[in-house]
């Protein structure tokens, strides 16, 4: 789906969960050059999915130059591995991030808080927990990939009239978030998502330092955007930052 001009969430790509399958945002940025950039590859098994929307709107998944992760976790690099090798593209990710995507620092483990996975389950046994809880961890692990360039935040990008990459930390130490002046556009990854005609932050059972999420928050409500596309949820159009000011008092 094209959302704004040069600028496309691939169809059909879903992270699978306890409650059902979760769609996620993987977003595609057409350069006038004829090449794409790629922000975030998907979970494990997104790769077909993700090729056969390139070739939709008239691409070779060839024409991939970049893939730009947010941050570590596996719905972002599940794919990863799978997406590089078929396109060819060089992997960035923010220099914080980056040993845990290429394997040279072991992944933080991640916690499966009881009453998040109630919500969705509410009559599992003890039993069904403890496996829901081992199948959802074993759905953390990644391939390990090597990333071409490590970022620090501040870089631009010659794409779509301009990107800056904005070093967001918070949910991971590396977070990344990119935003496109001329589009009115920040692409968040997970620092927000829009859900219910709200924004919010990241997911607290997820979020290493909540304390620097909020920060990186109100870093980015500096800025003026009309639209904002985060990872997971919808994708807000009109408003956003100042919508995201006003909505951050709550969070």
């Amino acid at each position: 789906m094209e959302i704004l001009s040069g600028v496309h969430i691939v169809d059909n790509v879903v992270m699978p969960g306890p409650g059902g399958a979760n769609s996620v945002n993987i977003v595609l940025l057409a350069g006038d050059d004829g090449r794409l950039t790629m922000v975030d590859a998907g979970p494990p098994g997104a790769e077909d999915a993700v090729c056969d929307y390139i070739g939709k709107i008239g691409y070779q998944p060839a024409d991939v130059k970049r893939i730009i992760v947010t941050h570590h976790h596996v719905d972002h690099t599940g794919g990863l591995a799978g997406l590089a090798q078929r396109t060819g593209a060089e992997v960035w990710a923010h220099r914080e991030d980056a040993g845990f995507i290429d394997g040279s620092v072991p992944r933080p483990p991640v916690v499966f808080p009881e009453d998040r996975i109630r919500a969705f389950m509410p009559e599992a046994t003890p039993e069904q927990m403890t496996e829901i809880r081992k199948r959802m961890e074993q759905g953390m692990k990644a391939v390990p990939v090597r990333v071409d360039l490590r970022l620090s935040g501040g870089e631009e990008l010659a794409v779509l009239g301009g990107c800056t990459i904005i070093h967001t930390p918070g949910h991971t130490p590396g977070h990344l978030s990119l935003f496109l002046p001329c589009r009115d556009l920040l692409l968040a990854g997970d620092l927000m998502r829009y859900e219910n005609g709200v924004l919010s932050g990241p997911p607290p059972g997820f979020t290493q330092d909540p304390e620097a999420a909020q920060a990186s928050l109100r870093q980015v409500s500096a800025l003026s955007f009309q639209h904002m596309c985060g990872y997971h949820g919808g994708f807000l159009s009109g408003n956003a930052s100042n919508q995201l000011r006003f909505d951050l008092e709550k969070m």
